[in-house]
């Protein structure tokens, strides 16, 4: 009787705890912080992502904006192309290369360095999508 008894307050618990309201989701300040960036400047989720990216590997010659501005663009010689200027940067191909391959793989200059050893895949996707989105920005 006494495990009867058990059982019985155990399926109750069950139930009561069934009925509850589901919690709200944990927030996730990263995902939030990305949201908020994407609203604020216009970017897309993966373009967003492909931003820090940018920043760390990129923007010291071409710039925070991608306008070939960066604060070593004036020790190059060529100077760093501008993305914003640039009509090569929709193809997603040929971006891919200059990335992965350094810009002396397309018989350009050979300071651009290659990344594709540094890079995980899915950071150079981020990485062209932002350059991009940096190429469309006027």
């Amino acid at each position: 009787m006494r495990n009867a008894r058990r059982v019985v307050v155990l399926l109750a618990l069950c139930a009561v705890a069934a009925c509850r309201r589901p919690s709200p989701p944990a927030a996730e300040p990263v995902i939030d912080a990305l949201k908020a960036e994407e609203r604020e400047v216009g970017l897309t989720y993966a373009e967003s992502l492909g931003r820090p990216v940018f920043a760390h590997y990129c923007a010291t010659c071409h710039g925070d904006a991608g306008k070939g501005d960066g604060q070593n663009a004036s020790n190059l010689t060529p100077p760093p192309p501008d993305f914003t200027a640039s009509k090569v940067m929709a193809d997603a191909g040929y971006v891919r290369r200059v990335i992965v391959e350094g810009s002396a793989a397309l018989g350009r200059s050979p300071l651009s360095p290659p990344w594709g050893r540094t890079l995980t895949p899915q950071q150079v996707d981020y990485l062209i999508l932002y350059c991009q989105a940096l190429a469309k920005k006027k």
